[in-house]
């Protein structure tokens, strides 16, 4: 049973942030309690938890709650190191890889998930994520680009398998960087893990060009970690 020497995630299932998170979990084999949250506004339970913040996700151990992503991965790499899953003398490289697929890829991953499945969103998500990020929410637009951010997709897609490709030449090729699966495979499977779920028929029609990075993508995908328990809002807060 959660309490306040548990980790507690509060996420939702879609989340393709949150599933960075899960996925260091699974591969550090953690205990762990979570909380499924709305996906927008209000989250009556989880705003008093941190101060107003309302993105997901966040991580909660006892009283101690951290906000963003990249927070949350350096707080259970410092108090969990064993499995490590930063790679030591590629700090670096990993900012870098987490600043390109939370960029530029992500961008791109929203315009072709949303150009096929936006006349489906909820007006009720539209508006709320216009007001998260105070621009339109385009459907429209994002369709009109929605074949070129295929194309781009699509070679952001080929760069891990020419990464892969060249370790593999090096004796890897399991892995992004070295043998085991480290803090950049965590940053790099969160477009593919969202597009896989969001559009599976265009994920598998890029695979097909990019082998290696099906493989890498299935092995990750396959690491069971431990199931976690779900615990209510309620519960959350009291342990806070």
């Amino acid at each position: 049973m959660a309490d306040a020497r548990s980790i507690i995630l509060h996420e939702y299932p879609a989340s393709p942030y949150a599933e960075k998170v899960r996925l260091t979990l699974r591969l550090k084999n953690l205990a762990y309690a979570r909380v499924e949250q709305p996906s927008i506004m209000p989250k009556p339970d989880l705003i008093p938890l941190t101060g107003g913040y309302r993105r997901i996700p966040v991580l909660q151990i006892g009283a101690d709650i951290y906000c963003d992503t990249a927070i949350i991965l350096r707080e259970l790499e410092a108090r969990y190191p064993m499995a490590a899953l930063k790679l030591p003398g590629h700090e670096g490289i990993a900012q870098m890889v987490a600043g390109w697929t939370d960029g530029r890829w992500f961008q791109s991953s929203v315009a072709v998930i949303f150009g096929e499945i936006g006349d489906n969103v909820p007006e009720a998500f539209i508006k709320d994520r216009e007001q998260l990020s105070g621009r339109p929410f385009n459907v429209a637009g994002m369709k009109a680009v929605a074949p070129m951010m295929r194309d781009q997709w699509r070679a952001r897609l080929m760069l891990l398998e020419e990464r892969l490709a060249g370790a593999r030449g090096a004796g890897g090729g399991l892995y992004l960087i070295g043998a085991k699966p480290g803090l950049v495979d965590v940053h790099a499977y969160m477009n593919v893990w969202w597009m896989k779920q969001a559009v599976p028929a265009f994920a598998d029609a890029c695979f097909e060009s990019a082998p290696l990075t099906r493989a890498w993508y299935d092995r990750l995908t396959e690491v069971e970690g431990q199931t976690p328990e779900t615990i209510t809002s309620a519960q959350a807060v009291a342990i806070a």
